[in-house]
């Protein structure tokens, strides 16, 4: 109800977060305004978002899934017509490219071949085959979004997203996207907010993961003859991943990075303080994954201008309970400074956020 006592109706959206991450995300969304938010599945939420103002970005939030409506079907074709049905209003006010995404729960556990898959890629096929003979106009405006790993997704201006919950109900979502001033679409077409991660077996450690993730992120990823900073940069994981893409790396840290990294032409390692090293001139990129306290990566957020980076990637950890009041930080410092800013909890995060950020005057490709 609101203030007025009139009934207002529910406006339910669906959020996908790393799975047993879910209670963060529930206290956010409490935060923000949500009401009765709850777990669906490992790793979605849903929330009734009728009071909240604008779009909901959280940062536990590895995807969203707006005005969520459950459909049930007997059969795929029962499935597939009742999702048509769901669709073909928004297709008709439609009038750009759009998108389409099918996933499972396992998706949102990460799992490579999750339960239910094969169902989903029948249900898609069968949806298509609905679309062609009652909306085959609309469906031609329709793109193809195989993320590749690396890579941008091709521009669309709406996402479809599709969650087979079981075999005979599935969950619809129609959603206009908008593009934040970091970068890369809100909504995402990315299945369930994973985008495509290149394996690399030698990384001298698993955290380079998480610096791709951040690079989908933005939208934006570095590209050959680019200069780069590293600050807490040993082992090297991220400086592997800077260097693969052609950046030259100045690394920063007490410890040496790996032999090949340390080797390495292309970087520079300066044994030191990360929290006191200048930047070596212009840099393109900015990136840290430093162990501290929140608030001396409130410090370093709040310094972005010292190192005047183009693009800032910026690690945030906790000890015990998420730092709220830490992230609200971390973003005004960085909007301070004048980067737009954007922080997410992302799939291989553990207890941390990245915050990623861009410098105004660069333009969102």
């Amino acid at each position: 109800r609101t203030l007025s006592g009139a009934v207002t109706t529910p406006r339910r959206w669906y959020f996908v977060c790393r799975h047993e991450h879910e209670a963060p995300l529930l206290d956010e969304l409490t935060q923000l305004g949500a009401l009765d938010a709850a777990v669906v599945v490992s790793g979605l939420c849903v929330a009734d978002v009728s009071g909240c103002e604008g779009g909901l970005d959280p940062t536990w939030a590895l995807n969203v899934l707006p005005d969520g409506v459950v459909v049930p079907g007997d059969t795929l074709r029962a499935l597939a017509a009742a999702v048509a049905d769901q669709l073909a209003g928004p297709l008709d006010a439609a009038d750009g490219p759009w998108a389409l995404v099918v996933v499972v729960p396992g998706v949102f556990r990460g799992n490579p071949t999750p339960p239910m898959a094969r169902r989903a890629g029948l249900l898609q096929s069968e949806l298509l085959a609905v679309l062609k003979k009652i909306r085959g106009r609309a469906l031609r405006r329709r793109v193809d979004v195989s993320p590749t790993a690396g890579a941008p997704l091709p521009p669309y201006d709406a996402l479809a997203q599709l969650v087979l919950l079981e075999p005979g109900r599935v969950l619809v979502s129609w959603a206009r996207v908008h593009r934040p001033p970091t970068g890369a679409c809100w909504p995402n077409a990315y299945p369930a907010g994973h985008a495509p991660l290149p394996d690399d077996p030698a990384a001298p450690a698993s955290s380079y993961r998480k610096l791709e993730e951040a690079f989908a992120l933005l939208g934006r990823w570095p590209v050959a003859g680019e200069r780069a900073m590293d600050l807490g940069a040993s082992p090297g994981g991220w400086t592997r991943v800077l260097r693969r893409y052609g950046a030259h790396v100045v690394a920063v840290d007490r410890s040496p990075l790996a032999p090949a990294l340390m080797a390495d032409v292309g970087v520079d390692f300066v044994a030191g303080d990360a929290f006191a090293t200048d930047a070596p001139g212009e840099l393109d990129w900015l990136v840290s994954d430093i162990v501290a306290f929140p608030e001396r990566i409130v410090g370093l957020l709040g310094e972005l201008r010292r190192f005047d980076a183009r693009f800032c990637v910026v690690q945030m950890k906790f000890r015990g309970d998420v730092d709220w009041a830490a992230i609200a930080a971390g973003h005004a410092a960085a909007h301070g400074q004048g980067y737009d800013v954007r922080c997410k909890h992302l799939f291989n995060d553990k207890n941390e956020v990245t915050f990623v950020a861009r410098r105004r005057d660069q333009e969102v490709r």
